[in-house]
């Protein structure tokens, strides 16, 4: 039997940061022999962000006309990714409140003090506090955030090291990182493997293969795999790398999604 393969991570023109027709995606997704995919476009309430590009009805109603022309052939999901979703709570809770929508991922993109934490000048700082200060905003956003599954734990690493920038985690930062994933666990949140950097010739994902253990063995189960996709050529990329690390970590199932409710399939 095929193995199960999912993309719960994806971006489309309904992003700010992505062009991708959602049709282009899919198909992408169909050839990969990928079995599901969640469209996952960007719901910021930041100063300067961008909610306009998340136009709600109209992205749904794409991906209904998505579901008509790939049923049979790829599973396609309603999601979101919210931004800081614990510092504007009551806008998150409108938004996500759409019965339409399968999966919410929360994710920072901003460090504490809303400092965007992934422009060059971010890293100009002591490098041990500008992860400290992304991490202390996972943090936050573990305890209080209305979401699913984290997305990028710690992202802040992926874009250090497209500016040249070391990485010395996730050891020195365990209190914090440990910290996040407790609450993850103790309110049923789950956390993702984000493959981005593996594109961009890193070595290793979001989080490291180091966090996905912590988190396995503080009792997280809840697991999802994602692309971060911006593009169709990117749909699905390291799935099979990312399932042996999931087996590694001691993962036997990924979590999926239907109307933010939790099933499970084994890999």
């Amino acid at each position: 039997m095929k193995p199960y393969r999912q993309d719960y991570h994806v971006h489309t023109e309904f992003s700010d940061d992505s062009e991708a027709k959602m049709a282009a995606v899919c198909q992408a997704a169909i050839k990969r022999g990928i079995d599901e995919i969640a469209f996952t476009d960007h719901l910021d309430f930041k100063p300067g962000g961008s909610p306009a590009y998340y136009r709600s009805a109209e992205c749904l109603a794409a991906i209904r006309r998505c579901r008509l022309r790939c049923e049979g052939q790829l599973t396609v999901l309603a999601g979101v990714e919210v931004g800081e979703p614990h510092l504007f709570p009551a806008e998150t809770e409108a938004a996500v409140a759409c019965d339409d929508l399968d999966l919410v991922l929360g994710s920072a993109h901003y460090a504490s003090g809303m400092q965007a934490a992934w422009l060059e000048d971010y890293f100009e700082q002591p490098l041990s506090l500008a992860y400290e200060s992304y991490l202390l905003q996972v943090v936050d956003l573990s305890a209080t955030g209305d979401f699913d599954v984290l997305g990028h734990l710690d992202l802040v690493k992926r874009d250090a090291r497209v500016f040249g920038r070391s990485y010395d985690g996730p050891e020195p930062y365990a209190d914090l990182i440990r910290t996040a994933l407790r609450s993850l666990v103790e309110r049923g949140k789950g956390i993702e493997l984000n493959t981005s950097p593996w594109r961009l010739g890193q070595p290793d994902p979001c989080p490291s293969p180091q966090i996905l253990r912590w988190y396995r063995e503080l009792g997280g189960e809840i697991l999802t795999l994602g692309s971060d996709a911006h593009s169709p050529d990117a749909v699905g990329s390291h799935a099979d790398v990312a399932i042996e690390m999931a087996k590694a970590a001691g993962f036997t199932h990924l979590a999926t999604f239907r109307k933010r409710q939790i099933d499970w399939v084994g890999i």
